[in-house]
């Protein structure tokens, strides 16, 4: 179950909303373009707070993230044939004690396709990895990342691999 589910949708945005006790995602973003999360609180989740798939421009900001059963913000869009950027972006989110269910591999934010973008996010206490990227033109920038990694050996806080065209 999720709380939010937008397909399609365009020029939307949220703030100042608080997102918990939810067994699945809090929110979920499909094919949609210039949908902004500013100042929001999601905690309390079975899985991630907010999934990006697909479409363009939409962010992620200001927000707290916090007691996930899985990670944070996941984002995937763009075009890896022909490097067509999504512009999505996750800026100035504060995501901690996350991964509280599933342990390993489901960072604080976790970025892939063509594009996207994690920049000045604060994450912190995690089992596993705090950055996952795979893709290609990525920005990942002025983060501060902290007590992560606490309970795994093959990771690093900022992780990446198994595919060289990246």
């Amino acid at each position: 179950p999720k709380l939010v589910c937008l397909k399609g949708v365009r020029n939307v945005s949220f703030e100042g909303i608080t997102f918990e006790c939810s067994r699945g995602t809090a929110m979920t973003l499909d094919r949609c373009s210039s949908v902004s999360v500013k100042d929001c609180s999601f905690r309390n989740l079975g899985h991630n707070a907010v999934e990006i798939s697909g479409g363009k421009s939409c962010s992620v900001v200001n927000s707290e993230i916090t007691q996930t059963g899985r990670g944070g913000i996941k984002i995937n869009g763009g075009e890896r044939k022909s490097l067509e950027p999504a512009g999505h972006l996750a800026d100035n989110n504060h995501i901690h004690h996350y991964s509280r269910w599933d342990r390993m591999y489901h960072p604080g934010i976790s970025i892939e396709g063509v594009g996207n973008s994690a920049t000045h996010n604060l994450i912190h206490d995690a089992p596993h990895m705090a950055i996952f990227f795979g893709g290609n033109e990525h920005i990942i920038e002025f983060n501060e990342i902290h007590h992560v990694c606490e309970e795994s050996n093959d990771a690093g806080a900022i992780y990446s691999g198994r595919d060289w065209t990246m």
